[in-house]
């Protein structure tokens, strides 16, 4: 976090706490965006919309944009060269109720200490096409190939945050301090991968310790001429920090 953004949320929090001491007008309506995100360049927008005193439902959309991975594919060895071309992308979706708690602020919804659950939709692609050459008793041979990666997750969870509303209760501060979720992740791996020599073996097996590394929290077995389908479950999490307007 950089200390622009630090200072704005110092300040929020200051003219946040003052404007507690009087009568605020209701908010029944935010929309922000998530600030956490921007180091995995994933865009995040949030609506949220009071139905209660002590309740309201939000969804959050996010998009990835998409990039290469600075570490996949980087294989490359005074003995292995490798030409790639490669791209990671993704969409995610969020509902959640908000239930909050009126001894951490008096006023109403959506005010104060919070605790919510919510659902996690998520569809990650990773897309790539590339060939080697290896050289050397341990890296002989020649690959190429094309791969495709699906990585969906369905989760259901729960949360503890703050929100903070300052300047006449306009500005938004939404902070999800941690909110854990089981999930159910579906890897679908499409491979096309065409090479001779030592070098088309040790290639794969480094394909599937990058993906599971660098992608998937899993161990891979990918079929290098089909499909491989894997069905995980697991914990996740998530946590940030969430700025925007009321009115």
């Amino acid at each position: 976090m950089n200390r622009s953004i630090a200072f704005l949320m110092f300040a929020g929090a200051a003219i946040g706490m003052s404007a507690q001491e009087g009568t605020a007008p209701d908010r029944h309506n935010l929309i922000k965006i998530g600030l956490s995100s921007g180091v995995f360049n994933i865009v995040s927008l949030n609506y949220e919309r009071v139905l209660h005193p002590d309740w309201s439902v939000g969804l959050t959309a996010s998009y990835m944009v998409p990039r290469a991975p600075s570490s996949l594919f980087s294989l490359n060895t005074e003995e292995i060269t490798i030409d790639a071309s490669h791209q990671l992308s993704g969409y995610y979706l969020t509902p959640e109720v908000k239930w909050f708690f009126e001894s951490s602020d008096t006023r109403s919804a959506p005010r104060g200490l919070y605790a919510d659950g919510y659902l996690r939709w998520s569809d990650t692609r990773y897309t790539g096409m590339f060939e080697a050459e290896g050289s050397g008793i341990d890296a002989e041979g020649q690959v190429s190939g094309a791969l495709e990666l699906s990585f969906q997750e369905f989760g259901i969870g729960i949360g503890l945050g703050y929100q903070l509303l300052a300047l006449w209760d306009r500005l938004v501060f939404d902070f999800i301090f941690l909110a854990p979720r089981y999930a159910l992740y579906r890897i679908k791996v499409d491979a096309a991968l065409n090479g001779d020599g030592q070098l088309a073996e040790d290639l794969g097996e480094a394909i599937e310790d990058v993906l599971g590394r660098d992608i998937v929290p899993v161990d891979l077995e990918i079929d290098s001429q089909g499909t491989t389908v894997v069905d995980r479950n697991s914990l996740g999490y998530r946590f940030g920090i969430k700025v925007g307007y009321a009115f």
